[in-house]
């Protein structure tokens, strides 16, 4: 049976001003204005689907300031030698899930990143296309493993209608300053009976709620919009778009997110662990600048990692996890 639509069908424009309704459910009630760590920043959240957006949002021409050259690391590595095989690691598992769900065919990753889930989906048969938001982030792919990236706005370029067998926003819909027409758009490239994919920070996760402005997820002003469970479905269901699989626990997420979150809870330089963690020459901070967080970061890190740990599968059994991943048929 088809979803029924929501009660309202808010314009896919003009989500850079403040707009009288919800974007995603159409609720018309004032908005609750939150605190984030990041100074000139509120997350507006609406009473009725728990939608969050960031405000003011970034402009255009100002958004790329956050996401300079250092953001992606030198040779786009970005961790430390033992967190880059991990990603690799988890970027091959992902591929195989999406193999038990998806038929061969021509697939297309949105915000893909360095190319790793496109290649591995290509090892399996799958036609790999992916866009970027920007040449530097789009390098790896591109040059180092020859995949078809165009470096454009998903939102607004023009698509082949009904190509693709799947469409995948992982983490990269929350970077979108209008996620209502991307997803407008991904639901115009599916096939009929095509499967989106979709990974976002959950904003109502037990650790948004625990730790506010301090969740390491919220990444303000990157992350436009933050989203719930009821959010999601409200847009999803406006493209036909039915969700079969819904998903709270990530062990390449949920932990970590609630681990960076005690060290900014507790004071520490924020998202230093974060940078402890990166190369060298994607780290934000200079870590000789805070030897003393440094060695108290790491004196706590057995008993704080084995409380996160602890957390996670208590999470996703109160379906609160820190992330949602769901998978959607175009009907």
């Amino acid at each position: 049976m088809t979803s029924p639509l929501p009660r309202f069908q808010p314009e896919n424009d003009g989500q850079d001003r403040h707009p009288p309704r919800c974007p995603a459910c159409g609720h018309g009630a004032p908005e609750t204005a939150l605190a984030c760590a990041e100074p000139g920043f509120e997350v507006l959240r609406c009473p009725d689907c728990g939608l969050g957006r960031t405000w003011p949002p970034a402009a255009p021409d100002e958004i790329a300031s956050w996401y300079p050259e250092r953001y992606y690391g030198k040779g786009n590595v970005r961790f430390n030698a033992l967190f880059e095989r991990l990603i690799r690691l988890f970027r091959r598992r992902r591929a195989a899930v999406l193999h038990n769900r998806v038929p061969r065919g021509p697939v297309l990753d949105i915000g893909c990143g360095r190319g790793f889930l496109l290649s591995f989906l290509q090892e399996l048969g799958y036609e790999p296309h992916g866009v970027e938001f920007s040449d530097v982030a789009a390098r790896h792919a591109r040059e180092t493993l020859k995949l078809p990236i165009a470096v454009e706005d998903f939102a607004s370029s023009p698509t082949e209608h009904g190509r693709y067998n799947a469409v995948i926003f992982w983490h990269s819909l929350e970077h979108f300053s209008n996620p209502v027409a991307a997803i407008a758009r991904a639901s115009e490239a599916l096939k009929p009976g095509g499967v989106l994919a979709v990974a976002v920070p959950n904003y109502g996760s037990l650790q948004a709620r625990l730790f506010g402005r301090n969740w390491f997820h919220l990444d303000v002003p990157r992350h436009y919009f933050h989203f719930t469970e009821r959010a999601l479905e409200a847009v999803l269901a406006r493209h036909r778009l039915r969700i079969v699989q819904l998903d709270y626990f990530s062990f390449e997420q949920n932990p970590y997110g609630t681990l960076q979150s005690f060290y900014n809870a507790l004071g520490f330089r924020f998202n230093l662990l974060y940078s402890l963690l990166k190369d060298p020459s994607a780290r934000a901070d200079e870590l000789a600048r805070y030897p003393f967080q440094v060695a108290a970061i790491v004196l706590l890190l057995p008993p704080l990692l084995l409380l996160s740990l602890a957390l996670a599968p208590l999470e996703a059994l109160l379906r609160s996890g820190g992330t949602i991943e769901l998978y959607a048929f175009k009907e």
